[in-house]
């Protein structure tokens, strides 16, 4: 029979295999079929149908109707489409498990195989790339932060910063911190803002966080797409404290 390239294409993005892809369109569009029809009708090698079907019954695609012969048909594509996302959304959870058990593992291992280096990140000064390693070294920041935290940008990086580190930004006023805000803001972003931050209506150059004894300085444009952003860190005591002099406390 007839394929729909498109059609194929599209389903194959969605996590289907060729055979599987061919397998549902040809359900689809001629209703429930015995393997051997299928086989047919979909142009798939009747040895392998059998694994075809298990795979997209499997996936949510397909239900079976049990009898002399099995039947299968097609289940609506917003259902399969559904149990794709619960799927990858218990995949994604479980995998995320397990990076953060190998991190906690890692990182006991790394601490006793640092324990006796010299080495040591004081006055470093360090290059990273993508707005998610920045943002996780951001984070790490505001979380260690004792003293002070300054932010300073445009009014839509405020709000992503705030966005993603709001609840880690309360927990650093609770426990004494003082935050500052810098960034020329309408009434009702600044007013949003206070709750957390005492806010500075003003604009600087540079676009930057501080963190104590730590500042993070971001070398790209507010435009830069996310994977090219740049910044640099920089554990230096005397460099935050001049930047910091930007803003009077």
């Amino acid at each position: 029979m007839p394929h729909n390239p498109d059609a194929i294409n599209s389903l194959r993005r969605l996590g289907l295999n060729q055979y599987e892809a061919k397998s549902y369109f040809a359900l689809c569009t001629t209703g429930k079929s015995t393997a051997g029809e299928l086989a047919e009708r979909a142009e798939v090698a009747r040895p392998r149908v059998y694994d075809v079907l298990r795979a997209l019954q499997e996936k949510g695609f397909v239900a079976v109707k049990q009898g002399r012969p099995i039947e299968y048909v097609a289940l609506p594509l917003e259902e399969a489409v559904k149990t794709i996302k619960r799927q990858r959304h218990e995949s994604l959870a479980q995998e995320l498990t397990k990076i953060d058990e190998l991190g906690s593992q890692l990182a006991g291992k790394l601490s006793l195989a640092q324990a006796g280096s010299k080495a040591s990140v004081e006055e470093a000064v360090w290059m990273l790339k993508g707005r998610e390693a920045i943002y996780s070294k951001l984070g790490a920041m505001i979380e260690g932060s004792r003293r002070h935290v300054m932010i300073s940008g445009t009014a839509n990086g405020v709000a992503r910063h705030f966005s993603e580190h709001g609840k880690l930004l309360e927990k650093a006023k609770s426990r004494g911190v003082k935050v500052h805000l810098v960034s020329q803001l309408d009434r009702q972003k600044a007013a949003e803002f206070s709750r957390i931050a005492k806010v500075y209506n003003q604009s600087l150059p540079t676009r930057m966080v501080l963190a104590d004894d730590q500042a993070l300085l971001f070398l790209t444009p507010s435009g830069t797409e996310p994977t090219e952003e740049v910044g640099v860190w920089l554990n230096a005591p005397h460099v935050a404290e001049t930047l910091r002099q930007a803003v009077r406390e």
